[in-house]
């Protein structure tokens, strides 16, 4: 055997246990031995001690203690079973809408610019307008009231002649 005997050898072999190299070794080691009678005498002193029964209310307050804090563990583990099923949904959430990208909308594709007006070279109109411009006198019309008030004024003649004036293409063409 190599090296001294270890605590728990040796209180195998105090107890008559061991095994025959652990004894041999004690017996024949003087550190071995000495720990060994050490550990006997020990023995041998709290054999003798004598240790009153406590009282019947110790064993009382002893089982009501220990209730007391059974029932508290299991309140504790009901306690944490909750907050255990709490937190794996909270890091589940938490997972879930930080994995995700944030959703931007997508770009508007770009318009082409636009006019509701056509060109003034294809306005068939801006010809009838200039023909009424042209027979009717427009000071009511600068004078601010505005295009519908200019038309509201029209007589029925030039209300029939502005209407034929935008059906006729500049051109000549009946639209």
């Amino acid at each position: 055997m190599s090296g001294h005997l270890s605590e728990e050898r040796l209180a195998d072999v105090l107890d008559g246990g061991g095994g025959p190299e652990a004894r041999e070794h004690a017996a024949t080691c003087r550190a071995c031995g000495a720990r060994l009678e050490a550990a006997r005498a020990a023995l041998a002193l709290v054999l003798q001690t004598e240790v009153p029964e406590p009282p019947a209310l110790y064993w009382e307050a002893l089982r009501r203690n220990v209730g007391r804090r059974i029932d508290e563990e299991g309140r504790r583990r009901a306690n944490r079973s909750r907050l255990l099923v709490f937190a794996t949904a909270a890091a589940v959430v938490l997972g879930v809408s930080i994995g995700r990208a944030p959703e931007e909308p997508a770009p508007a594709p770009a318009l082409p610019a636009w006019s509701a007006l056509p060109p003034a070279d294809e306005d068939s109109g801006l010809a009838g307008l200039s023909v009424l411009a042209a027979e009717t006198d427009l000071a009511a019309w600068n004078a601010g009231r505005g295009l519908g008030a200019f038309v509201a004024e029209l007589s029925e003649e030039e209300s029939q002649t502005l209407v034929e004036a935008l059906r006729t293409d500049p051109a000549g063409v009946e639209l």
